[in-house]
C-alpha cells in the first residue's frame, strides 16, 4: 500500500496542502504542506526501524 501511494505521488500533489479538519476547538484547524507531512512520516518510520534493528541486535546477542 505504501509503495502504491508513493508511486502515485506527483510534483503537483506534493506541492499541495492538507485540508484542515473542522469541528474541534483545540488545536485550531491548520493546513500543512503535503511534502512536509510525508517527510515527517518517512523520517519517523526510518528512526523506528533503526531502533528496532538496534534492539533486535541486542536480543540476538543474549544467551538463552
Amino acid at each position: 500500500m505504501v509503495r502504491d501511494v508513493l508511486a502515485g505521488l506527483t510534483d503537483e500533489s506534493l506541492a499541495g496542502h492538507t485540508t484542515p479538519v473542522e469541528g474541534f476547538e483545540w488545536p485550531p484547524p491548520v493546513s500543512f504542506p503535503v511534502r512536509e507531512c510525508l517527510l515527517v512520516v518517512l523520517n519517523e518510520e526510518w528512526e523506528h526501524r533503526l531502533y528496532a534493528e538496534r534492539d533486535l541486535a541486542v536480543l540476538e546477542t543474549r544467551e538463552p
